[in-house]
């Protein structure tokens, strides 16, 4: 299960990369349909990257989580990610509370559904 969930980081970090260069090239002013197309090709090797992280965590997840449970996490771990990248990177808006809250809920979701099975195992004996 943890090869699962190192991957999925694995392929939401380098998911970001094309999105932050994005960013990047529109704060300079000087993103257009080209300059995102040349983006996009530099980055076929980090694509390559996360697509083989997301189809590793997808088979070897799914003995473990439903598929719904599955792209949640995924989801999920793209929230963590992308208040990460927020906070460390760009520094561009602080994060205000909903959305830190919202983070919270999602990260209490993620542990009742991992810890499931003891969960409804101790509240089958009351």
């Amino acid at each position: 299960m943890l090869a699962a969930i190192a991957w999925l980081l694995v392929a939401t970090v380098f998911v970001q990369v094309p999105n932050l260069l994005g960013i990047d090239r529109q704060q300079n002013g000087d993103l257009d349909v080209w300059g995102a197309t040349k983006i996009a090709f530099l980055t076929i090797p980090l694509t390559f990257v996360a697509t083989t992280g997301f189809t590793l965590y997808y088979g070897r997840a799914e003995q473990y989580f439903s598929y719904v449970g599955m792209v949640i996490y995924a989801h999920v771990a793209a929230l963590a990610v992308g208040i990460l990248i927020q906070i460390g990177i760009l520094k561009s808006r602080p994060m205000n509370a909903v959305e830190i809250i919202g983070l919270l809920i999602c990260i209490l979701g993620i542990a009742l559904s991992v810890c499931s099975k003891p969960i409804l195992a101790w509240y089958k004996d009351i």
